[in-house]
C-alpha cells in the first residue's frame, strides 16, 4: 500500500513539475516573440535572456537537472557524424520535393544585399544565421526535447518538431522565410536523439541553411 501510495506521488510530482516546465517554456517564447526590442543587437540580445538565460536558470536551480550546455558534446564523432549526414540526406530530399511541388522559388526570403555581395553573404551565414541555429538548438533541444525525452523516450523527435511547428503557426511567423528551421527541425531533433548531443544538429542545421541559401542565390541569377 505504501510502495503504491509512494508511486502515485512521485508521479504526481512528475506531471506538476511538467505542467509548470511547460508554462514556462511558453513564458519564454511569448517574451522571445513579443519583447519590445528595436535592431539587431537588441533582438540578439532579447534572444539570449529568453531562450538561453532564462531556461539555464530555470534547469539548473529548479529542475536541478544537468546543465543545458553539457549536451554540446563530441562524442563517438564517426557514428554522429553518421547521423548528421543521413539527416542531412533526408533533409535535402524534402526541401528538394517542397522547391518541385510549390512556389517557394519566388518566396524565398534573402536581402538584396545578401544575394549581391559575397562578403555579405558570410557575414549573414556565419554571424546571423549561426547565432541562431545556436540559440534554437539550446532551447528546442538542450532544453526542451531532453528534458522531455525522459518522460517521451523517441517521441519527443516528433514532439519538438510539432511544438516548432506550432509556435511558427501561433505566433505567426512567416512560413517561408522559416521553412529552412521547419525542415529540418525533425532531423535536428533525430540527431541530437541520436548523438545525445546538440553539437551535430547545430553544424547539420547550420550547413543545410547554408547550402540551400547558395542553391538559392545561384538560381536567382540565372
Amino acid at each position: 500500500m505504501h510502495k503504491k501510495k509512494d508511486k502515485l506521488m512521485r508521479l504526481l510530482k512528475i506531471n506538476k513539475e511538467q505542467l509548470i516546465t511547460s508554462l514556462f517554456i511558453g513564458l519564454c517564447l511569448i517574451g522571445y516573440v513579443f519583447f519590445p526590442a528595436n535592431g539587431n543587437f537588441q533582438y540578439k540580445a532579447v534572444a539570449l535572456v529568453f531562450l538561453v538565460l532564462l531556461p539555464f536558470l530555470y534547469n539548473k536551480y529548479m529542475l536541478k537537472r544537468e546543465n543545458i550546455f553539457k549536451r554540446v558534446i563530441i562524442g563517438d564523432w564517426k557514428e554522429n557524424i553518421k547521423w548528421l549526414a543521413i539527416g542531412l540526406s533526408f533533409a535535402f530530399l524534402v526541401i528538394t520535393l517542397i522547391f518541385v511541388s510549390s512556389d517557394l522559388r519566388s518566396h524565398y526570403f534573402l536581402s538584396s544585399a545578401v544575394k549581391n555581395d559575397f562578403k555579405q553573404f558570410l557575414l549573414y551565414e556565419l554571424l546571423g544565421v549561426s547565432f541562431t541555429v545556436a540559440i534554437y538548438e539550446l532551447f528546442f533541444r538542450g532544453f526542451v526535447m531532453f528534458y522531455f525525452s525522459s518522460f517521451l523516450g523517441k517521441w519527443v523527435i516528433l514532439g519538438q518538431f510539432l511544438f516548432f511547428a506550432a509556435m511558427a503557426l501561433i505566433f505567426g511567423l512567416p512560413y517561408w522565410f522559416y521553412i529552412t528551421y521547419l525542415v529540418f527541425t525533425p532531423f535536428a531533433g533525430w540527431i541530437a536523439y541520436k548523438s545525445n548531443s546538440i553539437l551535430y544538429s547545430f553544424f547539420g542545421q547550420l550547413l543545410f541553411i547554408i547550402i540551400v541559401d547558395a542553391v538559392f542565390i545561384a538560381l536567382a541569377v540565372k
